[in-house]
């Protein structure tokens, strides 16, 4: 009986091409042109001939299933980041650039009362003199800017007795300082003041005085001389005027220390 070379009645997959086999007329391979990976068929015998270049098949073979470049571009050093379009292309970005994320929320609060008489004190920002009563009790603020566009929120709320009973009045104010170092010695910086006058009277008899003092300032941070990368503390400061009469800074009576003296600053990093 005669017999009859019926050659392949199917395709043979032949797993992931190799350029040293002979393939052979419907042989089937995995290539990856450049980063596509795709299925092909041997349509003419051949030996060491990629399947296909730049996205062209070779004479010798056909696609299959032609696939895709991956539209993920690579995960590696974007860790924490967010994949994101231009409308024709995906990146590896942060997300909301230009908007701002609360990066600190801090307060703080003492009872130690300061009393002051600006009859004896000159005119400056140096610790003790008129522009600058220390009154944080050795607290503070700590911030480090990741951009001249992050944002500074800060508050202080004092309470300030005077007694004027028979005497001249008296004026004072409160403001914010920051320097770097904790100590408050280093690049001393006193970049927001109330004024002097900010409260107070000057005249006689006007009795005591109580008076629960607030102020709330928001500040970019170059606008306040506060630089990228550099770590500053931020604290408090009360101001005194002239007149020869006594000014109690975090005053308890009838208080307790959340009214005495409390301050908060949030600082908000821009994102980039």
């Amino acid at each position: 009986m005669a017999t009859i070379d019926l050659g392949k009645i199917k395709q043979v997959f032949r797993g992931t091409y190799n350029n040293a086999t002979a393939y052979a007329v419907d042989d089937l391979v995995v290539f990856t042109d450049g980063s596509v990976t795709s299925t092909y068929i041997c349509t003419t015998a051949s030996t060491g001939n990629n399947p296909s270049s730049g996205g062209t098949a070779h004479a010798n073979w056909a696609f299959v299933a032609k696939g895709v470049a991956d539209p993920i571009p690579s995960q590696s050093g974007n860790s924490g980041k967010v994949l994101k379009t231009n409308g024709s292309a995906l990146s590896w970005g942060v997300g909301f650039e230009g908007s701002h994320y609360l990066a600190y929320d801090h307060d703080i609060h003492h009872g130690t009362q300061v009393t002051v008489n600006g009859n004896g004190l000159s005119n400056g920002t140096a610790d003790g003199q008129r522009d600058c009563i220390v009154i944080n009790n050795g607290l503070y603020f700590t911030v480090t800017p990741g951009h001249a566009d992050d944002v500074l929120i800060m508050n202080c709320t004092c309470n300030i007795y005077s007694n004027w009973t028979g005497s001249g009045g008296s004026y004072w104010g409160l403001g914010f300082m920051s320097a770097t170092s904790t100590n408050f010695a280093n690049n001393r910086n006193v970049f927001y003041l109330m004024g002097q006058h900010a409260w107070g009277n000057g005249g006689n008899s006007n009795g005591d005085q109580y008076q629960n003092c607030c102020v709330t300032q928001q500040f970019n941070c170059d606008t306040i001389g506060l630089s990228a990368g550099t770590t500053y503390y931020i604290r408090p400061i009360g101001q005194v005027h002239s007149p020869n009469n006594n000014v109690q800074f975090v005053n308890a009576s009838g208080t307790n220390q959340r009214s005495e003296f409390n301050a908060w600053l949030r600082h908000y990093k821009k994102v980039t």
